[in-house]
């Protein structure tokens, strides 16, 4: 595992930086000193604020270290700013995105289990409407969406959404909105006149079945036990 050095007044040191996550699945770097071949914790580099960050995005801690650490994440090439900043307690909190090959070569154990951990967490929690999602995108003539969960801010807030997809489905002049607000599932859809209907769901399952039911005229259908279907893994 590589090091790298840190001044901090008179002392220098050599540190090891290790990877988690945070419980909600945020990015956690924590940085160590060895001593005597021993790693004694040394210092928080990112704080968990409120939300879901983006992909290798995290607030740094700038109470640390004399708030040198977005200088010395530029200096070592390990980051860059996204433009975010959050307050929080008085103290403003930049938020930095990491490279994700730095990181590896840094960690390699702990950033491999952390992007595991990303691809899981949304795509598993929601899995039947991902499926759903790129069945249709496959099937139906300009079908398309883009995914929002997890990074995009409400309106006047830092928080962002557990799940925020968008869709299109020009072919039937509609688009839709599936969104997790707390508790609550709700599908939104837009139609070309101007109309909107809001569906609400308690169930993950009943979101994803309401959509695909919606266009199971237009959808191919295999014979059970296919070994078409088999390979294509279809919802």
């Amino acid at each position: 595992m590589n090091t790298l050095a840190f001044t901090l007044g008179e002392h220098r040191a050599q540190l090891t930086l290790k990877i988690s996550t945070y419980p909600n699945g945020n990015l956690a770097i924590k940085l160590y000193e060895k001593d005597h071949g021993i790693l004694i914790f040394w210092e928080t580099l990112t704080t968990n604020l409120t939300g879901f960050r983006p992909d290798h995005c995290a607030f740094i801690n700038i109470k640390a270290a004399d708030g040198l650490f977005p200088a010395w994440l530029s200096d070592n090439h390990l980051a860059e700013p996204t433009g975010q900043i959050l307050e929080s307690d008085g103290c403003l909190y930049p938020e930095y995105l990491f490279y994700g090959k730095e990181l590896d070569a840094l960690d390699h154990e702990g950033h491999t289990l952390y992007i595991r951990h990303q691809k899981g967490e949304l795509g598993c929690h929601f899995e039947r409407l991902y499926i759903a999602l790129r069945r249709l995108a496959r099937e139906i003539n300009g079908f398309s969406y883009t995914d929002y969960s997890g990074w995009r801010c409400l309106d006047g807030s830092s928080s962002t959404l557990p799940l925020w997809i968008e869709a299109s489905d020009p072919s039937h002049g509609r688009k839709f909105i599936f969104t997790q607000k707390g508790p609550a599932l709700q599908t939104i859809i837009r139609y070309a006149d101007g109309t909107e209907k809001q569906c609400i769901y308690r169930r993950k399952e009943d979101m994803a079945g309401d959509l695909m039911t919606m266009f199971q005229d237009e959808l191919r259908v295999y014979p059970p036990w296919s070994e078409d279907r088999r390979k294509r893994y279809e919802y």
